[in-house]
């Protein structure tokens, strides 16, 4: 199994932004000598408790020059809220700038004031999704096209640079709802599934139904590259010192998603089901149950059992660790953790 590590960089009042940033580059790149394959940003935009990182095809071109081998993923770019042509250029640009080293990850988005920002109806964002991601699958491997969609509109144009890898990056979706799961099944693409979204319980129910569909639709089993998890993880030596370190950002997380959730006041109830539910989920969780339901922190022996379990249950090729959800965990002890978790995690999944 490949790991990988997630960023969403929160940054509170008290916190640097150009330190936050500084912090996550130099962990990136840390994290290439430790041996992890992969790092993977999330575009989000409007509200620095939740993220400051708005462009996170910046920050992973600024990796791009100070790695050799880590995989540059994004997960995810919320694609209704952009032109394809443009997201089409700059994934390629990218692509040339590493030598073939990204992953490109999409997905629809949830929050309706980044909707509202943009000036995108969020009712449209499945259709959108799709339309832009047709697009730019016929910008990266025809050298002139033409598309007459129901958003966008281009005549006799050429997309350049075109990537590196052929015919295109690999492509990876977000999958929230049992719609997402199904859809993304019967056209066979390889999905995402993260754990403060579809808690592992919600888990085991989504992947098998992604996996029949996807069968059902006559697409190759696939088990491993499939499917990617992502979640909150961090090792520690104790679970006193785990909790003395991590549980005053992860109250950070929740109280973020409690705030997002009151802003919509009456208007959540108008969000699709999923939606409502995940912040409900989120906004009744304590650092307990959190642990519990939907993360991994714990000392080398039991992650590695908990891992396993997953690994069992789920047969996913990748895990993507959060190793700082609320942002608040200094600097120099997130790198102590994914230092412990290189040296006595990752080996027992060596392939």
């Amino acid at each position: 199994m490949k790991f990988g590590l997630h960023y969403q960089l929160p940054c509170t009042g008290s916190q640097s932004p150009v330190q936050r940033y500084r912090d996550t580059l130099d962990q990136a790149i840390h994290a290439e000598t430790l041996g992890f394959e992969s790092v993977w940003p999330v575009e989000q935009h409007f509200n620095p408790e939740l993220s400051i990182l708005p462009s996170p095809l910046l920050l992973l071109s600024a990796l791009a020059e100070r790695t050799q081998t880590l995989r540059l993923g994004i997960a995810i770019i919320l694609l209704p809220l952009s032109h394809p042509i443009r997201i089409a250029e700059e994934i390629a640009t990218l692509d040339v700038l590493s030598n073939g080293r990204v992953e490109f990850g999409i997905g629809r988005g949830s929050l309706p004031n980044h909707f509202s920002g943009f000036g995108v109806d969020q009712a449209e964002s499945r259709e959108r999704m799709m339309e832009a991601l047709a697009m730019i699958r016929q910008a990266w491997t025809q050298d002139r096209f033409s598309f007459q969609g129901q958003f966008f509109q281009v005549e006799d144009i050429s997309v350049v640079p075109r990537p590196v890898q052929h015919p295109h990056p690999p492509i990876r979706v977000a999958a929230n709802s049992t719609e997402t799961f199904e859809l993304m099944g019967r056209l066979g693409y390889p999905i995402f599934v993260a754990s403060q979204v579809n808690p592992f319980a919600k888990m085991r129910e989504y992947i098998p139904l992604y996996r029949e569909t996807r069968t059902a639709a006559g697409h190759p089993a696939d088990e491993g590259e499939d499917v990617t998890l992502l979640g909150p993880l961090y090792v520690g030596p104790s679970q006193s010192q785990i909790r003395q370190e991590l549980e005053p950002s992860v109250r950070r997380f929740l109280e973020s998603v409690a705030a997002i959730a009151a802003a919509q006041g009456s208007g959540l109830e108008k969000q699709p089901r999923r939606v409502r539910e995940a912040f409900e989920r989120v906004r009744s969780m304590t650092y307990e149950k959190v642990s519990e339901v939907m993360a991994i922190f714990e000392t080398p022996d039991a992650c590695v059992e908990r891992l396993k379990q997953l690994e069992e249950e789920f047969h996913m090729g990748r895990f993507v660790c959060w190793f700082n959800p609320g942002g608040m965990v200094p600097h120099a002890q997130v790198m102590r953790s994914m230092e412990l978790f290189a040296a006595e995690v990752m080996p027992h999944f060596a392939e």
